[in-house]
């Protein structure tokens, strides 16, 4: 089975990008791991590491994804380190079967897990449909966390932490000077501290990146991939 789908264009970015099969990928807010096996359908030597706070995802992660490229920490990057409240997002599924880009897990997971929409799960308030309780989840900093674990020269971050982009940004310090390419999600503003695409800009520009790629270019919503200025 090809987990692909319908993201082999965006993933050729990165393999043209990317000019080795080995490359080291940072994945933060991983969810149920689907990307993270896509990367290692385009690298075959690929390391990833993915950090993902949200259990119900973290369970689903472990059952399905079994490959000894993908390392999982579950926690949140975040810019501090300790536990913070984080808010479990969840719809209920209103048709009998999986949604069709999460159709390798069994219907039977999916709904006794609860994950319809857990995507949109995040340290931040904002999102409408939230379960009644938060729960409190482990946060590290990308930096002390990079040192504890040997891992520099980053080929690519790849960021979707629902509103928390900055807290990751910022947590990163002076660590991130050792990443080459960042990919991120901009304009989830509706969630507290969201970034605008301009906001977005700015942070990663003070940090010394230049945007490359813009997905969308149109629209409010969208990702953007930034090179570490020089690096290329």
């Amino acid at each position: 089975m090809s987990w692909m789908k319908k993201y082999k264009k965006k993933f050729d970015i990165f393999k043209i990008l990317i000019e080795k099969q080995d490359p080291v990928i940072v994945e933060i807010g991983a969810h149920y791991g689907e990307d993270s096996v896509r990367f290692t359908e385009v690298f075959d030597n690929a390391t990833i590491y993915c950090f993902e706070p949200d259990p119900r995802n973290i369970a689903i992660f472990k059952k399905y994804i079994q490959d000894p490229r993908i390392k999982l920490f579950e926690c949140a990057l975040s810019n501090e380190e300790g536990h913070a409240t984080f808010y479990q997002s969840y719809q209920e599924l209103t048709q009998d079967q999986v949604p069709e880009k999460y159709d390798w897990i069994s219907p039977d997971d999916y709904r006794q897990y609860n994950v319809n929409s857990s995507g949109a799960s995040s340290l931040k308030k904002g999102f409408s449909d939230v379960v009644a309780e938060s729960i409190m989840v482990q946060t590290k900093r990308y930096d002390l966390w990079s040192k504890e674990n040997n891992v520099t020269n980053v080929d690519i971050a790849w960021i979707d932490t629902q509103g928390s982009e900055n807290l990751v940004i910022e947590g990163m310090g002076n660590e991130i000077s050792n990443i080459k390419l960042i990919w991120i999600e901009y304009g989830e503003t509706f969630y507290e501290g969201g970034m605008s695409k301009q906001e977005t800009i700015k942070l990663l520009s003070s940090r010394g990146f230049e945007v490359l790629k813009d997905f969308p270019s149109d629209l409010s919503k969208g990702d953007l991939l930034f090179v570490r200025q020089g690096a290329m």
